[in-house]
């Protein structure tokens, strides 16, 4: 247990630093882990005895930090950076067709097809949108998407990229203004880093919306 760790440090700190403060006003007693006693009241005694306690006390420091540490190895929680959006539930402001293969669950399936489907399709109308759920609120770093490989890349521009709570609060993470290419792997990362539970791609114009795949890097815990 790291409260046994700490108490073994306490031990060691004492076993190395003994202060005893007796009854007479000046006469102190600091013994070192060489025997060496320090019992004079003058001025050079005071400095040296003020400079072992110093130093005594910034090495049994460093050696409980490390002592800690090495006892949250493995149980120590860092904060990393991973895809969140993967198989969440996810929307769109409409479907291309009622075939599966144009689905919003498309975007975050993990696949990533050569062809003209399985992806995020909309219809094309005004303002075309896609929207994944992550769950629970993360703190977003970035945005990656693939664009699809055989065709219509140019459709991808003017994208805003938002982050929010909930779905009508949501905040701008980064503008794409492109156009991209046929196949591109879009890094768009938020001018700084934003909390939220959705995350949401919207094309400003009349066009549809179509993308390979999507993934959203967030900061989560993970242990080391």
């Amino acid at each position: 247990m790291i409260q046994d760790s700490v108490m073994e440090i306490l031990i060691v700190v004492g076993s190395l630093l003994s202060l005893y403060t007796l009854s007479s006003g000046c006469h102190i007693t600091i013994s070192s882990n060489n025997g060496e006693d320090f019992k004079k009241c003058d001025y050079l005694n005071i400095k040296k005895l003020m400079d072992f306690v110093n130093s005594t006390i910034t090495k049994q420091t460093q050696i409980l930090q490390d002592l800690l540490v090495k006892n949250c190895q493995g149980r120590r929680m860092d904060k990393c950076v991973e895809d969140v959006a993967h198989k969440k539930p996810t929307g769109q402001s409409s479907t291309l067709s009622s075939s599966a293969k144009f689905n919003s669950s498309q975007g975050v399936d993990g696949l990533m097809p050569s062809g003209n489907e399985y992806m995020i399709h909309t219809k094309p109308e005004k303002n075309p949108f896609w929207w994944v759920n992550l769950g629970r609120e993360y703190l977003v770093e970035r945005v990656e998407i693939w664009n699809r490989k055989d065709c219509c890349a140019e459709r991808t521009r003017n994208m805003d990229v938002t982050v929010g709570p909930i779905l009508n609060e949501m905040k701008l993470c980064a503008h794409y203004k492109g156009p991209s290419q046929k196949g591109e792997h879009l890094v768009i990362g938020c001018t700084k880093r934003m909390r939220g539970r959705y995350v949401k791609l919207q094309i400003q114009g009349t066009v549809a919306l179509n993308l390979l795949e999507v993934k959203v890097f967030a900061f989560k815990t993970c242990s080391n």
